[in-house]
């Protein structure tokens, strides 16, 4: 089963191309800022890397460049923006490229023109596969053209590398399949026999191959292969054939002929016995003899023959020699001496299903491998992985098989009754190893998977399904991630989803918003709305947006969705406003769109477009969002404040709040959690739930916050709110989530009320 008949992968390109991919390297810049995209083209302008002109393609969005990036696949390097569509946008990009893509190759350049983005330049290294990092008041013409020549040579190392090894699996298993004789003994058997008819050797002589390494002792020579008087048991060295009592050799003549033939580097011939000379030294450093006894003197003629034959034996040897060279080269790691990605894939592909089945693999991904090269250097960083592996040997005594299958991974194969426990594993996702002298802490994030769940997918989808696993374990701060078989379909849901929501951005009425009134507990009235996103896809059905909102942020699209919800609450609020109704409306927004530039000057164009009044419009943050980004995001919510916008902190009590923040918190509005109101009714912590409730409205008077219950959704809840001085809710008690006829409906029934 291929990974591709559960994910359906959609080639079409969205967004504009500017430039079309020619002959030459080709580089794609993503920025936002079209006279900065300018400025670039015109530094590149003309560009030559090693004779080869530079094309430039132009993306001015996350999406767009993802849509390129799914179209063309010979892009060398990227220059990147950090903030566009959002302050994240391009890491979300990258994370995309490197985990989704999975292009390891292209060379990833970040740019940013924002001050604050530049301090955390080696935790986003670390925490992303960037290849360079630049401020744009950094990148004069000069530089970059500079940074831009240096990535696209290493691109074409990398690209060039991964080529030759496609080309040498694939020129190895094709050899495997068209020659008949696959290995020096098989070989050297055939010759031999052919070498014995044309030089007329009887059934009383025989041929001998023997295989010289560098510096062996000559009666240590190893015997490959033998025909005739020398094709005995116990023959497996030199020293063997000359004490051999059916046919002893002259010691002296056969060592003296060895020597000469090994010096001068050509076959010597004398009576009774000859010598013929193969040198493989310049591939594997060896050197193959071919010992002939004859009781016969050979006669010009077959000597002749000899000579003509030996050169297609000598042609022979070197095949061979370099067919094992590519071999190694294609299925094992030239640093490490194990096996790697297709030596691991050729070995699954090869086991039955049963076998499978019976076999579990273990994945070490070893974190920050990219920085240790910068900062350590190749070399030094390939001996701490070196150890690593030496590590594994000690711990893991059953394991079948160590392979590397990325720079950074190592793939380790059991059968099932050897698998070491999740204890095991997690005793070694930090290990201390030294070099030179130098103590280093490796630490892995480990993916345990039993394969009978996937023994039936291709070898390479196998493993890459369990690398995502790892990935998205780590990413939820796993250090041992247990392999489900739920994962693949989980896999194949997402990208599904993201796919759907790509057509959905084309098209506005894909979203819609339900409005959830926000009621005064003591009259039932109205006094304002949330309104909630809702997708609604070309076949009716509607998805959640806990399906597809966490997608979206990953993928880069969330902007665009903010920008869509903002719409259409300013739309609602006019409608409402045109029908008598002046509630107002708030609305859910990332922090990292709401800091963006772009978000305040879209909602300040809107404001003096629609002349809705300011108070209408409420904005909705989370409380973990305002925490993590306050230095950021307060001084957005004091502007908002200030343009006469109320700003509610969503979900309160669930983050981790310093109250140094709260008390400068730009906010008009405390939501309390669900989670705290659902304990009111919840017998055995309702005292928990008080606790909390009474803290906030506390908090709220303090401060002078307004407050609002979530999730309110029984009269019991209600009732201990009231008791508590709480005359705000929202919940099912009240109302569910209504789409805007409904909505006005239900308002004239109950009427609205002022806050």
């Amino acid at each position: 089963m291929s990974l591709k008949s559960v994910i359906n992968f959609d080639d079409s390109g969205q967004g504009n191309v500017k430039h079309q991919s020619k002959k030459g390297w080709t580089i794609l810049s993503v920025e936002d800022d079209i006279n900065y995209q300018r400025s670039i083209e015109l530094s590149l302008d003309g560009l030559e890397v090693d004779g080869q002109r530079v094309n430039i393609l132009t993306a001015n969005s996350a999406l767009d460049a993802a849509a390129i990036l799914s179209s063309v696949d010979n892009i060398s390097v990227i220059l990147l923006d950090v903030v566009m569509e959002t302050d994240d946008a391009g890491l979300h990009l990258v994370d995309t490229i490197r985990n989704v893509i999975g292009d390891n190759n292209v060379r990833i350049i970040l740019v940013t023109g924002q001050p604050g983005v530049n301090a955390p330049r080696q935790s986003l290294m670390r925490q992303y596969d960037i290849d360079d990092y630049w401020a744009k008041t950094d990148l004069t013409e000069e530089k970059l053209r500079s940074v831009v020549m240096s990535n696209i040579r290493t691109w074409h190392s990398l690209t060039e590398l991964d080529k030759a090894r496609r080309g040498l699996q694939m020129i190895v298993d094709a050899s495997r399949v068209i020659t008949s004789k696959l290995d020096v003994e098989d070989f050297s058997k055939t010759v031999l026999q052919e070498i014995g008819r044309l030089a007329g050797v009887p059934n009383s002589g025989g041929v001998a191959c023997l295989i010289s390494p560098e510096n062996t002792l000559l009666e240590e020579i190893e015997v490959v292969a033998a025909t005739g008087s020398f094709n005995s048991k116990g023959i497996c060295a030199l020293k063997d054939i000359l004490v051999h009592q059916d046919h002893p050799l002259s010691t002296s003549l056969t060592f003296k002929l060895i020597s000469e033939a090994q010096s001068q580097k050509k076959h010597m011939f004398a009576e009774g016995l000859s010598v013929l000379f193969f040198s493989t030294q310049e591939i594997d450093e060896r050197h193959y003899i071919m010992l002939v006894e004859s009781p016969e003197v050979l006669e010009s003629q077959h000597i002749a023959l000899m000579n003509v034959f030996c050169e297609h034996v000598k042609t022979g040897f070197a095949n061979l020699a370099l067919l094992n060279k590519l071999s190694q080269l294609a299925y094992y790691d030239s640093e490490l001496g194990i096996p790697n990605r297709n030596w691991l894939e050729r070995e699954l592909s090869q086991t039955s299903e049963y076998m499978l089945a019976n076999m579990e693999m273990v994945v070490v991904s070893i974190a920050n491998y990219s920085e240790a090269t910068v900062m350590l250097g190749y070399e030094h960083t390939e001996a701490i992985v070196k150890a690593l592996c030496k590590s594994i040997e000690r711990y893991y005594t059953h394991a079948k098989a160590v392979c590397r299958i990325e720079f950074n991974q190592l793939a380790i194969l059991f059968s099932k009754p050897n698998v070491p426990s999740i204890d095991e594993l997690e005793a070694f996702t930090e290990q201390t190893i030294c070099i030179d002298g130098i103590q280093h802490t490796v630490v892995s994030t480990l993916c345990k998977a039993s394969l009978e769940s996937i023994a039936s997918y291709e070898a390479r989808d196998l493993i890459t399904i369990i690398e995502m696993a790892l990935i998205a374990g780590r990413e939820s701060g796993e250090s041992v991630v247990t392999f489900s078989p739920s994962f693949t379909q989980d896999v194949a849901n997402r990208h599904n989803v993201l796919q759907d929501l790509y057509q959905a951005l084309t098209n506005e009425d894909s979203f819609q918003l339900a409005l959830q009134p926000k009621v005064n507990m003591h009259t039932g009235k109205v006094v304002g709305a949330e309104a909630l996103l809702r997708w609604k896809k070309a076949s009716g059905e509607f998805v959640p947006p806990s399906m597809f909102i966490p997608i979206a942020e990953a993928s880069g699209v969330m902007g665009k969705i903010d920008a869509i919800v903002m719409n259409k609450t300013f739309q609602i609020i006019q409608r409402l406003c045109d029908r008598g109704l002046e509630i107002p409306v708030s609305f859910n927004v990332t922090c990292s769109d709401v800091s963006s530039t772009k978000f305040i000057e879209k909602l300040v164009s809107l404001l003096s477009s629609t002349n809705i009044a300011p108070e209408l419009l409420e904005v909705e943050i989370t409380e973990t969002q305002a925490m993590e980004d306050y230095e950021e995001v307060n001084p957005v919510l004091k502007r908002l404040l200030s343009l006469g916008v109320k700003v509610s902190v969503d979900d309160f009590g669930t983050g981790y709040s310093s109250l140094a923040h709260i008390a400068d918190l730009a906010i008009s509005t405390l939501k309390v959690d669900r989670s705290f109101v659902s304990k009111l009714s919840d017998e055995g912590n309702e005292d928990a739930g008080l606790a909390v409730c009474e803290m906030v409205r506390n908090l709220a008077r303090r401060f002078n916050f307004n407050i609002i219950a979530e999730g309110v959704e029984n009269e019991e809840q209600k009732e201990k709110l009231l008791e508590n001085k709480y005359v705000y809710a929202q919940g099912y008690l009240f109302a569910k989530p209504m789409m805007i006829d409904e909505f006005e409906q239900w308002c004239e029934r109950v009427g609205v009320s002022a806050t």
